[in-house]
C-alpha cells in the first residue's frame, strides 16, 4: 500500500505526519510505503491513501482516498483515522 502525506510545501508537517503514519501502520500490522510531498506535486502520482492535516481540507476536497487528521504528532489520533478509513473501504 502506498501512502502519501501532504502539506503545503512538503517539508514540515508532512514529514512529521509521515513518521506518525509509519508508526500507526506498523501498529495496525499493515505493510506500506510512506512518502511526503507538497500537495501541489501529488497530481498524477500513484497512491492508495493521502493523509493530511485538517487545514488542507479545502485543497483536497473531492477526493475519496484522503484521511484528514487533527493532530499530526499524535500517533493514536493518526492510527484511529487510518483505521476508520481502512475499515470503511474494506481494507482492514
Amino acid at each position: 500500500m502506498k501512502i502519501v502525506c501532504v502539506c503545503g510545501f512538503g517539508m514540515g508537517s508532512s514529514l512529521i505526519l509521515k513518521m506518525s503514519v509509519e508508526k500507526a501502520m506498523t501498529e495496525l500490522g499493515i505493510p506500506c510505503d510512506v512518502e511526503h510531498w507538497a500537495a501541489g506535486t501529488m497530481h498524477g502520482m500513484k497512491h492508495d491513501i493521502i493523509v493530511a492535516s485538517e487545514d488542507m481540507r479545502d485543497e483536497l476536497t473531492g477526493r475519496d482516498n484522503v484521511v484528514f487528521v487533527k493532530n499530526v504528532i499524535n500517533v493514536s489520533v493518526v492510527k484511529a483515522a487510518l483505521r476508520a478509513h481502512l475499515e470503511a473501504n474494506g481494507k482492514l
